[in-house]
């Protein structure tokens, strides 16, 4: 399978899931995605939009241009990856309400994602080091 087939991929799966999601935050608030346990905050609902919305933004470009939207995809695993770290994991051990929606769907991004930016990572290497070689 063709690494800009993969980024398309995960573009594609960013577009399924945020679409949705972006448009409940818009319609329904925080409760809609986050849960009852979540209070409403217009100004975190926002935020939380506008940053999703601009993931999926970059991913319909990326559909078009998946090696030059490949920042997205980073910029995706660190902050999930970092939300369920200092927030999910505590919450969870302490026996807290924890957002289940969100997290579910953060850790197959956090785990698929960086295999997906290895293997467009090493085939450029090898276009790179082929091209200086021949």
């Amino acid at each position: 399978m063709s690494d800009d087939l993969l980024l398309r991929l995960a573009y594609a799966a960013n577009i399924l899931i945020l679409l949705p999601v972006v448009t409940a935050l818009h319609w329904r608030g925080t409760a809609g995605v986050f849960g009852p346990e979540v209070a409403d905050s217009p100004a975190l609902r926002l935020l939380v939009a506008a940053l999703w919305g601009a993931i999926l933004v970059c991913s319909a470009i990326g559909l078009a241009w998946p090696r030059v939207m490949v920042g997205i995809l980073v910029l995706q695993v660190v902050y999930k990856s970092i939300w369920l770290v200092t927030f999910v994991l505590p919450a969870w051990r302490a026996g807290d309400p924890v957002p289940w929606g969100p997290a579910l769907t953060f850790v197959p991004i956090v785990l698929l994602w960086p295999v997906i930016l290895l293997r467009n990572l090493s085939e450029s290497s090898r276009s790179t080091i082929s091209a200086v070689c021949w």
